[in-house]
């Protein structure tokens, strides 16, 4: 019964990533399910503006996951307890 399951969940990912060599491709759908800090506003801004490269197949756009990782360790800030910060969404 695990065998069937792994085989099940390892057909879901391959429905779900396109795999080009060692880059790993997501639709918008699993990029926002994945990386919950991320809006679909949010993504889409970032697109726009050009922090997230995208990768347009037809009608359908897809991330790089490195790209997405990237973007989100670029906009991590340290906050101290006394300081106040400008909110930004992501």
């Amino acid at each position: 019964m695990l065998i069937e399951i792994g085989t099940i969940i390892n057909k879901y990912q391959q429905q779900n990533e396109v795999h080009s060599g060692n880059q790993v491709l997501l639709k918008t759908k699993e990029v926002l399910n994945r990386y919950p800090a991320i809006s679909n506003y949010g993504l889409n801004e970032a697109v726009k503006n050009g922090f997230i490269p995208v990768v347009k197949i037809g009608k359908l756009n897809y991330f790089d996951v490195r790209d997405i990782e990237k973007y989100l360790s670029s906009n991590k800030v340290v906050v101290n307890e006394n300081e106040k910060v400008n909110k930004k969404y992501v």
